[in-house]
């Protein structure tokens, strides 16, 4: 009997790991990530205002800022949850391989966007640069015809290409708004996928300026 007890512990201690197994709550499954365009969709009201029934985006993707990034300071400020370190760095990585990589968004597979070329993006601040316009009244009226137009019509937005972890569960993306000279502000933002989409949990400010 002495001699049959350490089989029948470990025999108790097998079974009781494999009811705590499957007591445990199961972790949550990687799943693949989306395309570019879907993510998009999902997060481009994050700087695109609701109130715009379409808006204007440079169709090359922008190269992401977070190829390099200080732990210690997006922990402090820029971060609304605890993110593993290993996570930024894959999204990190992930960021700096894609520079290798152009991308240009597809139209077609985008909500409310209107891809403009860079040089058409140029074409729409023209009008508000007081130097192209020779005479001081000219430029006043320029300036005024400017000022009327409706937010919508003088905004353009440029974003990079996402990143996804390879479990797919989070995402870093800069969104840039450009509003003309001297005005707008960039962003880079980090993305946790969740049953009720995804959510942001880091922000971080690159640039800025809004008159």
């Amino acid at each position: 009997m002495i001699e049959r007890l350490p089989f029948v512990l470990a025999a108790t201690l097998i079974c009781m790991l494999s009811l705590s197994s499957a007591a445990a709550p199961s972790s949550i499954d990687s799943i693949p990530p989306p395309s570019p365009e879907s993510f998009v969709n999902e997060v481009f009201h994050s700087v695109v205002d609701s109130s715009f029934s379409s808006y204007y985006l440079v169709v090359n993707a922008d190269t992401c800022r977070f190829m390099k990034y200080d732990y210690d300071e997006w922990i402090k400020y820029h971060l609304h949850e605890s993110v593993p370190i290993v996570t930024l760095n894959e999204l990190s990585e992930k960021v700096y391989l894609s520079r290798y990589f152009p991308y240009h968004w597809q139209q077609a597979r985008l909500h409310q966007a209107i891809c403009i070329t860079p040089a058409k993006a140029d074409s729409i601040f023209t009008l508000a640069n007081p130097a192209m316009h020779k005479t001081k009244t000219r430029r006043k009226q320029i300036l005024k015809e400017w000022q009327q137009l409706p937010a919508q019509a003088k905004t353009v937005f440029s974003f990079s290409l996402p990143q996804f972890t390879d479990d797919g569960q989070y995402a870093v993306i800069d969104l840039n708004m450009i509003c003309g000279s001297g005005c707008g502000s960039g962003f880079t933002f980090i993305f946790h996928n969740t049953t009720a989409g995804w959510r942001r949990v880091g922000l971080y400010r690159n640039w800025g300026n809004q008159n």
